[in-house]
């Protein structure tokens, strides 16, 4: 009888858990399905008729490889208490894997559970996009360069604000040299009789730091044009951590500490950062904002759901609320036996003192 009772209270357990797994994932869904046909996250004309111009000063947010991170929404709250920015750039890497799952649930976190009142423009990073070379088998709903753009617009983009440039670059390594034109195009025909220009890429150029691997193709022209057009500031992501320098008059800042850091990097700008960046007409700050919140089984349980469960459930919603009345009548049928077998083994216990 006491095996009995156990075993009921087991099965309770487990059911109610299953249920608000199950009531948290049709939370979640429904939140999917909110996603707007053109979100205010992409490079994409809409986005642009977003911006408001106010004059100087103004500011903008970065952060890269958050990797569909809550840490992100943390940093992003701490990020807008002095007011909402202009707009946020990303610096790539902004899902764990090139998956078109792993894109929806960065939208549904970016445009619907976040609701930033913001544009959000972007870089793609190694986890974005697939570059495998379309002769070759890729698999199930990866996300290639048409599907991205698809998604979000253009991959390489440039736009003027306030009188500052804001250039854009996606690297593609089967095609490196497309970066570099786009670059070089931006900075000659748009960049003249600009207060600013800014310059995003994934990949920082190497020889930065030792510790940080310099991957950018045609390093030294990069770094040649920035100087040449005198850039003030060139944000890179992919180190998943935060370092600031200087070459020539150029700033160069990585801020790829959005989401997950890695242990075998070194402890010197290892934490969790996002950074505004406050722009007048003859100066630049930077705050650097930095959370130590984190968030392991929460990511985890979202990326599991959401690459795992939702593909099967997709345009069959229903089978999620028969999923969550499922597991919520077991939770009741083993919660009653629970109780009942528990009054029974009282029931005895006492009759056995008698």
């Amino acid at each position: 009888m006491k095996r009995k009772t156990f075993l009921w209270l087991g099965c309770a357990i487990f059911c109610i858990a299953i249920t608000l797994w199950a009531a948290w994932a049709l939370r979640l869904y429904r939140h999917y399905q909110q996603i707007p046909p053109e979100p205010n996250v992409g490079n994409r004309a809409s986005n642009l008729k977003a911006l408001k111009e106010t004059g100087f000063p103004f500011s903008f947010l970065v952060i890269g490889d958050i990797q569909n991170s809550l840490r992100a929404r943390a940093l992003l709250e701490s990020a807008t208490k002095e007011g909402p920015p202009s707009f946020m750039i990303l610096v790539g890497d902004f899902v764990m894997s090139p998956d078109l799952w792993n894109h929806r649930l960065f939208l549904t976190e970016m445009a619907v559970e976040s609701k930033l009142p913001f544009p959000v423009f972007m870089v793609p990073g190694n986890h974005d996009i697939d570059h495998t070379p379309s002769g070759q088998k890729k698999p199930r709903d990866v996300l290639t360069l048409e599907m991205y753009k698809a998604l979000y617009g253009e991959s390489n983009f440039d736009f003027t604000f306030n009188q500052c440039l804001f250039v854009l670059c996606g690297v593609d390594f089967n095609r490196p040299e497309q970066y570099l034109a786009y670059l070089q195009e931006a900075l000659s025909k748009r960049g003249q009789g600009q207060k600013h220009i800014f310059v995003f890429v994934h990949f920082p150029p190497e020889g930065l730091a030792p510790y940080i691997e310099g991957l950018l193709p045609f390093n030294e022209k990069f770094l040649s044009l920035l100087e040449t057009y005198k850039v003030t500031g060139c944000f890179f992501g992919d180190f998943h951590g935060y370092w600031r320098g200087q070459r020539k008059g150029v700033n160069l800042i990585v801020a790829g500490g959005g989401g997950r850091l890695k242990e075998s990097q070194p402890e010197w700008g290892k934490f969790h950062h996002i950074l505004r960046v406050t722009v007048d007409k003859d100066t630049v700050s930077e705050s650097l904002i930095v959370s130590q919140k984190e968030f392991p089984v929460e990511d985890k349980l979202r990326h599991w759901t959401f690459s795992l469960l939702f593909p099967l459930t997709d345009n069959h919603g229903w089978t999620l609320d028969g999923l969550f009345l499922l597991f919520l009548s077991l939770s009741l049928l083993a919660s009653i036996l629970f109780v009942l077998s528990l009054r029974r083994r009282n029931g005895l216990e006492l009759s056995h003192k008698k």
